[in-house]
């Protein structure tokens, strides 16, 4: 009997019960797709975050990022970095003499331990001098975006709380902020009036 889970990022795991032998093989897959833009948190100078499948123990049990899964990651970070650079040079903010220093991998720092994504729940490791409580970009502007989101439909609901008719001076239960007549014949009523 054998049963295997995985997911989309390429980590599985596979169990084996052989129930003759009352023997049991765990055998694990480590991801094999490499790091994508969308897994990290990049502050233009340094990776800030890192995936715990990104990472392999060492041999004085620290841990340390898998170059394999790194490297393009790296490289295309690298290549943007230069491309901003070479414009800044050509406008004269920047001199010539001193290019972008390549970015690292990065490796966790394990005083924090490992930290779940406050947005999508993810587990991920923070590295040195870093504080933050997203594992990426990604889920930090999301997360950003659902807050104003959230904030300016607190402050619409307010903007309509407590209206009342102008015309028969009964209360209003508004869709809009804009409404200020309970129905079409109040409304209808005040433009008569010349109220509006």
């Amino acid at each position: 009997m054998g049963v295997s889970y995985g997911n989309a990022l390429g980590f599985s795991v596979t169990l084996t019960v052989d129930t003759r032998a009352a023997a049991y093989t765990i055998s694990v897959t480590m991801r094999t797709k490499p790091i994508q833009r969308d897994e990290i948190r990049f502050d233009g100078l340094r990776i800030t975050t890192v995936p715990i499948n990104s990472v392999r123990e060492g041999r004085r049990g620290d841990l340390n990022p898998i170059p394999k899964l790194w490297a393009p990651l790296l490289h295309s970070l690298d290549q943007a970095e230069k491309k901003l650079w070479e414009g800044w040079v050509q406008r004269g903010l920047a001199s010539a003499d001193t290019p972008p220093k390549p970015i690292k991998a990065p490796h966790p720092d394990l005083s924090s331990g490992k930290l779940r994504c406050r947005y999508c729940g993810v587990k991920f490791y923070r590295t040195d001098r870093s504080a933050y409580t997203y594992c990426s970009d990604k889920c930090a502007g999301a997360a950003h975006s659902a807050a104003m989101v959230k904030a300016r439909s607190q402050a619409r609901a307010a903007a309509r709380a407590g209206r009342k008719c102008e015309t028969c001076g009964k209360p209003i239960k508004a869709q809009r902020s804009t409404m200020r007549f309970c129905s079409v014949r109040c409304r209808v009523a005040a433009h008569r009036n010349g109220d509006i």
